[in-house]
């Protein structure tokens, strides 16, 4: 049996982390697809849309998390600046 390496940057666990979350919402959006074409031409609509809301709502938490993963970088990297009096 084949093990994953144990010692692998934060980096490469966060990009192997949304490979999987990729992969896994490609499956679920094709058994939505799927399922869909059972209820008809408006079920269909309103999964697409549903799932295009949800696109949405990910990028936006995704942009939040990098803009305050930055915010946080870039307090650590400032000097301190002292109260004006």
């Amino acid at each position: 049996m084949v093990s994953l390496p144990r010692d692998i940057t934060p980096g490469a666990a966060a990009r192997r982390s949304l490979l999987a979350d990729f992969l896994i919402a490609l499956v679920l959006a094709l058994v939505a697809i799927a399922l869909a074409a059972g209820i008809g031409v408006v079920g269909f609509a309103a999964l697409l849309l549903l799932l295009v809301l949800l696109l949405w709502i990910g990028i936006e938490a995704a942009v939040r998390r990098g803009l305050r993963r930055r915010g946080a970088a870039a307090a650590t990297v400032s000097p301190r600046q002292s109260p004006e009096t």
